[in-house]
């Protein structure tokens, strides 16, 4: 499989990211902001290829180290960007759960026509999923220290930070 920057090396990468979103002030800003790897990501997703880690023989066109890293940072910039997972046998024989990512085609069309609805839209959901992430953690906190256990480590967090709670509520 090749490698990403083998076919979207940052030149090239950075024009065709120009040419897809000529025009579009809110993408072209953004596009200044992406460093070399995610930048060479997001021009091969906008041109409608499947990326995934290096080292895997699934389904995919082009290959990135730590390809999860790269698509996080991506989704951190609220861009559209799919995983869909897939099963795998990695290149030392094991059987693994690999992910591959996309950008929909509806997504990138809307990503250029209203880039701030859709990046509006993807913060709500990244956002959401931080907030189930923190519950399912809390719940794991709860279940092996209890209520007062969780109130102590928060006490050791805010003298840890010297900052109040976002509450402004003392945390004991």
């Amino acid at each position: 499989m090749q490698k990403v920057t083998d076919l979207y090396p940052p030149e090239i990468a950075h024009h065709k990211l120009q040419n897809h979103f000529s025009g579009n002030t809110v993408m072209l800003e953004l596009i200044q902001k992406l460093n070399k790897t995610s930048l060479c990501t997001f021009a091969a997703l906008c041109d409608g290829n499947v990326v995934t880690t290096s080292g895997y023989n699934i389904m995919a066109d082009l290959c990135v180290n730590r390809a999860s890293a790269v698509a996080h940072s991506l989704k951190q910039k609220f861009l559209p960007i799919t995983t869909r997972t897939i099963s795998a046998k990695a290149d030392v024989g094991g059987a693994v759960k690999q992910a591959a990512f996309f950008i929909d085609e509806n997504d990138l069309e809307r990503l250029k026509s209203e880039p701030e609805k859709i990046m509006k839209e993807c913060e709500r959901n990244l956002n959401s999923q931080k907030r189930t992430n923190a519950q399912k953690e809390m719940s794991r906190l709860y279940k092996d220290f209890g209520e007062d256990g969780i109130l102590a480590l928060l006490s050791n967090v805010r003298r840890t930070n010297g900052t109040p709670p976002p509450s402004g509520q003392p945390a004991s």
